[in-house]
């Protein structure tokens, strides 16, 4: 039988992430974190800051009985930290860092709650088999990568009228900003906040207002507004079908 994670299971995970949070990111300043940059396994700093993370997840997990939680969270806390401190503090390593923490904490996890890991995956499995999943996904890597694609073939022609040394800018800033605004619209159809994408439409028209008054920026500006029209397009039709199909599946349950 598949065991049902209760609301108290997810209670003391969300602590869990609490504890590690509060300990990584309140506590930890950039001079201390470029102190452990620095000195590396002999650094003071890391030590103090794996004990913190063992005894804040120790505290505001309430589970007195179990003394292996603090020295599982130091160990591993001092493992990660040290080893990303031989490399460069860059966002690779970052999140490399803090996929890690979150896995050792996923096993903490399941260990207090005494839950059995086949089962786990079963029940998280019996979800993702539903249509609204594979419906969200498939409309997200359809925003972020095929429709981005797509916008880049349309405004080609008019991409080759402005290319010069006047018109360079940060490297692939144009392919995350499209990216991140089509996601953030999806998003908002989807939560039928459909006000947000009319602010989001007038703030990047205003940001442009003083460009497409300048000559010499004009074609330039106007590339970027086709671009930006033809990107929210996409998002807000994708999201209104997506909302359809989710409509139909909660209507067939």
């Amino acid at each position: 039988m598949i065991r049902l994670i209760v609301q108290n299971d997810l209670a003391l995970l969300l602590r869990l992430i609490v504890a590690h949070l509060i300990v990584d990111f309140i506590f930890q300043t950039r001079s201390l974190v470029e102190h452990r940059f620095k000195k590396k396994w002999v650094s003071r700093w890391l030590y103090v800051h794996g004990a913190l993370a063992g005894i804040f997840a120790y505290i505001l997990t309430g589970a007195w009985d179990v003394i292996w939680l603090p020295f599982v969270i130091f160990i591993s806390h001092i493992t990660c930290d040290g080893l990303k401190a031989r490399g460069e503090d860059t966002a690779r390593s970052f999140l490399l860092d803090q996929l890690a923490h979150v896995i050792v904490i996923l096993g903490c996890w399941v260990l207090l709650i005494q839950g059995n890991i086949s089962e786990i995956v079963k029940a998280l499995s019996s979800e993702i088999s539903k249509v609204k999943i594979w419906a969200l996904v498939l409309s997200y890597i359809v925003v972020i990568w095929p429709a981005g694609i797509w916008i880049g073939k349309v405004t080609k022609p008019w991409r080759k009228e402005i290319e010069g040394p006047s018109s360079q800018g940060l490297e692939k800033a144009g392919l995350w900003i499209g990216r991140l605004e089509r996601i953030l619209i999806l998003t908002f159809v989807l939560l039928k906040h459909y006000e947000v994408i009319g602010f989001l439409v007038a703030a990047k028209s205003i940001f442009r207002f003083g460009e497409i008054k300048d000559p010499s920026r004009r074609k330039e500006t106007e590339y970027i507004l086709i671009g930006t029209m033809i990107s929210f397009a996409i998002a807000i039709f994708l999201g209104i079908f997506t909302h359809g199909i989710l409509h139909v599946s909660a209507l067939g349950k």
